[in-house]
């Protein structure tokens, strides 16, 4: 779902990416802050405390260094110890799903250094 924000606070920090094609996250911060964009205190303190517990559960690990615990909805299974077959195949989806937007993603980065490395190559025998 698209965040809902102030039409005029979108349009400037689309107006910077597309005139600059790049904008920092402090940018953005500010261009919100200039249209009083802000959140519920309790509304923030909990997402604070949601992602430090997740920052946790992402730091334990295995012996090899592979995630013994991973979410399922707004739960935390260790995976070892799970017999939910139906909560392990959802945990696999969602694996497969964000690995495959990054391939696509990787993909489209390649695809653009690709043009790049011709435009280099084509400059250098020119030059």
């Amino acid at each position: 779902m698209k965040p809902i924000l102030p039409p005029q606070a979108e349009a400037e920090i689309m107006d910077r990416l597309f005139t600059e094609m790049r904008i920092s996250s402090g940018e953005i911060a500010a261009i919100l802050a200039k249209y009083d964009v802000r959140g519920d205190d309790g509304a923030l303190q909990d997402s604070y405390r949601k992602r430090l517990g997740q920052r946790l559960m992402a730091s334990i690990r295995d012996e090899t260094g592979k995630r013994e615990v991973l979410a399922h909805g707004s739960e935390y299974v260790v995976v070892e110890c799970c017999n939910d077959q139906q909560a392990l195949k959802a945990i696999r989806r969602r694996i497969q799903g964000q690995m495959s937007g990054l391939d696509v993603s990787a993909a489209k980065v390649q695809g653009r250094i690709h043009v790049l490395d011709r435009f280099l190559t084509k400059f250098r025998k020119a030059g």
